[in-house]
């Protein structure tokens, strides 16, 4: 089992959820009790919030992060194929791996469904990275499955098991993105985002549209036509 579910850290949890819900995303577990942390579930992969503080270093940030069936065994299966994993059990036992770009990319157990309704929305974690091809190694050696590549190499995209893409992205400096990817026409998403305080603006040629729209988080999230 492989899920994609990214992690944003935000100020403002509660606003992040509901824009998440205008989105069409629902709650994929019960809420931490102190309000810190949430998951939820789109048709294909999911996406956690975490709570930090305002203005703090974390604030609006994205990392990537995986949900697996078993993490012994992810570790196993990953450092047989040539990547290091680092074990830890502080708050439950995490796998992580750290990318030669510095990247670290964390995997624990998640529940394998939800009983969330079906969705045409996919997570689509973007990694952006100067080496693109130990980005690309590290997400084989993890289990991630090669859907496209660029005829330059320097865009790959990937997609998992259990749901979920990871495109990666030749950039100067590493970083990550949480963007989504939707099965129809993105603009029937606009009229719940809009009635939600969310404007949305349609971009693109009419076979390749994609929205655009200003998260709480402080990111514009990208949701593309597949």
């Amino acid at each position: 089992m492989l899920r994609v579910r990214p992690v944003i850290s935000t100020s403002d949890l509660a606003g992040g959820a509901g824009f998440l819900r205008a989105l069409g995303l629902s709650a994929a577990e019960d809420p931490a009790p102190d309000g810190s942390y949430a998951v939820f579930d789109a048709g294909s992969g999911r996406l956690a919030l975490r709570s930090c503080t305002p203005g703090g270093p974390e604030d609006g940030t994205t990392a990537l992060a995986f949900e697996v069936g078993d993490v012994r065994e992810f570790a196993r299966r990953t450092s047989e194929a040539g990547t290091c994993v680092e074990l830890s059990g502080e708050h439950g036992l995490v796998a992580r791996v750290i990318a030669p770009d510095g990247t670290s990319l964390p995997a624990e157990t998640g529940p394998r469904e939800t009983g969330s309704p079906a969705s045409p929305l996919v997570v689509l974690a973007l990694w952006q990275t100067p080496d693109v091809a130990s980005a690309v190694r590290v997400l084989k050696d993890m289990g991630a499955r090669p859907r496209s590549s660029s005829d330059a190499g320097t865009r790959h995209h990937f997609s998992t098991k259990n749901g979920g893409f990871v495109a990666v992205h030749h950039a100067e400096r590493p970083a990550m993105e949480a963007a989504f990817e939707y099965d129809g026409d993105v603009r029937d998403l606009s009229a719940n985002l809009t009635a939600a305080g969310f404007g949305p603006v349609v971009a693109g040629e009419s076979h390749e549209q994609s929205l655009r729209v200003r998260a709480p988080w402080g990111a514009e999230v990208r949701i593309n036509e597949r």
